[in-house]
């Protein structure tokens, strides 16, 4: 394959998932369009708030519960706190992410052990269709959410990435989340039972709408003091010292 070909078959494949991100989230707000019409039937004062929220692409209510570590905003898992903050968007089945998450890990070290940077991940399930069964990115990050809980997210994390199944196949199974818990050092039999009961798919799905309607449909995507940066380049720790140099002036 040549690298004209990759490129394209790249952007198509990138096209495709922004695609689908972007159908899954209209039909989240088509079903509020839905209840706006039998509003209208009923009650026709409250038209207006329907197509409001219709057109509102800010997420619902979070979920009760939520893993440990989360940030203010409830949309991730906080790696650390600073002055300057740094949103890492990521998908487990994404291959580029797989790419990224090694490529990132000194420069976010060298610049955390300075001190003043807020790293924040979300785990996001746009590639949940990618899957046979569809569904590994949210099981994967609920298992994540699980791990944070035992103060081991970005350890479990890298640990998924390593084991990272091929798209169109099958994900790892529950046994082999729980076995990446214990390969990332985590030994609770707390955890175990947190990657069986599942409990924070709920919170999966909103770090999802979030990341949706802050206008991001593909992964990873990473951002510095709300402005992204490109880390598809030859020097993605490069870059994201750069831009975190730059917010810090």
């Amino acid at each position: 394959m040549t690298a004209d070909t990759q490129t394209t078959d790249t952007r198509a494949t990138d096209a495709e998932v922004r695609a689908m991100v972007h159908r899954r989230y209209r039909r989240r707000r088509t079903a509020i369009v839905s209840l706006a019409a039998v509003l209208v039937v009923t009650a026709a004062a409250l038209v207006g708030a329907g197509l409001v929220r219709a057109n509102n692409t800010a997420p619902g209510k979070a979920p009760s519960r939520v893993p440990a570590g989360i940030a203010a905003d409830k949309s991730g898992v906080a790696g650390s706190t600073g002055a300057v903050r740094v949103d890492v968007y990521l998908d487990y089945l994404c291959p580029e992410c797989r790419r990224t998450e090694r490529a990132l890990t000194a420069a976010l070290d060298g610049l955390r052990s300075h001190g003043g940077v807020s790293v924040v991940y979300h785990p996001v399930a746009f590639l949940d269709d990618r899957s046979t069964p569809a569904g590994y990115s949210t099981q994967a990050a609920s298992a994540a959410a699980c791990a944070a809980d035992a103060g081991r997210f970005e350890r479990y994390s890298a640990v998924l990435f390593s084991k990272q199944p091929a798209e169109q196949g099958p994900g790892l199974s529950e046994a082999q989340l729980i076995a990446a818990g214990r390969d990332a050092g985590i030994t609770s039999a707390s955890f175990a039972r947190c990657v069986e009961d599942a409990p924070y798919r709920p919170w999966v799905r909103y770090v999802s709408d979030i990341a949706a309607s802050r206008k991001v449909a593909l992964t990873p995507t990473v951002t510095v003091a709300g402005r992204r940066v490109d880390v598809t380049g030859s020097d993605p720790g490069g870059a994201l010292t750069h831009a975190v140099t730059a917010a810090r002036r």
